[in-house]
């Protein structure tokens, strides 16, 4: 595994929240498709011990490169900063593609909890965030989508901290209506796999069902996988109902990726 800073010390030095922002990266090269992880941890942490490395060590074994991003959290969350740091993840991926031997055309976003907010949103609004890097103006948007108990809505069915650290304690609902992914979705979203167990008490499953019926609505190819137990937070989900979903989810973008 790779550690790489994804700002310049200039840009740092003009908002040093950016310091903490970093790409773990996991190589196997070889031009085989990619998946770009975004942790959980309500907008206030990166959970990478259960959404991220565990994540990006089975992609390894399985023969896809992948990436952890710890985007900005905690006070630094405040909408857009997540998002762009999503994006200079991407820039910074598709600039070291032929050093890395990445496929550019082939990279996935992957998060968990607020962490598939982040990535939800960020496939249907990657057009505003695809500004020039060192004089290039890469594609953003994500081939994939894979969403593991995500947050999706930022209304009535949300979740609150996750909430708050985004779009900060007196968002209305053209924040909030703005940063709802189910209203934003359009035939061109990105095909996705969204799983999500309905006994959990931190993001209630119905976030999923949300973004089920605004992919099902556009004609989005999908799939939606619903477990009775396991909770919140449960990460690979060994030895719990949804333990399957790892493979589920990896068939469905194989099935992507080789299309």
């Amino acid at each position: 595994m790779e550690t790489h800073a994804l700002y310049s010390k200039r840009e740092i030095k003009e908002n040093p929240q950016k310091k903490a922002v970093r790409l773990d990266a996991y190589l196997v090269g070889a031009h085989a498709p990619s998946v770009l992880i975004l942790p959980g941890g309500a907008y206030s942490m990166v959970s990478d011990f259960n959404e991220g490395k565990p994540f990006a060590e089975e992609f390894l074994a399985r023969q896809y490169n992948a990436f952890v991003l710890w985007y900005r959290v905690g006070a630094a969350a405040r909408f857009p900063a997540p998002m762009e740091d999503v994006a200079r993840a991407l820039q910074y991926m598709k600039s070291h593609a032929i050093e890395w031997e990445l496929d550019p055309a082939k990279i996935a976003l992957m998060g968990s909890s607020a962490g598939g907010h982040l990535a939800a949103y960020f496939a249907a609004a990657h057009k505003r965030f695809d500004v020039p890097y060192q004089g290039v103006i890469y594609g953003l948007k994500p081939a994939a989508v894979v969403l593991c108990y995500p947050v999706i809505t930022m209304g009535e069915l949300t979740h609150k901290v996750s909430r708050r650290r985004l779009l900060g304690i007196l968002s209305g609902s053209p924040e909030r209506n703005a940063a709802s992914v189910e209203r934003l979705v359009t035939a061109d979203y990105p095909p996705t796999f969204l799983w999500h167990n309905r006994d959990d008490t931190s993001v209630d499953y119905r976030n999923s069902v949300y973004m089920r019926d605004a992919l099902q609505k556009n004609g989005v190819p999908h799939e939606l996988r619903l477990y009775e137990t396991g909770g919140h937070g449960v990460g690979l989900a060994k030895g719990l109902e949804a333990e399957g979903w790892f493979d589920a989810a990896f068939a469905f973008l194989k099935n992507v990726f080789d299309a």
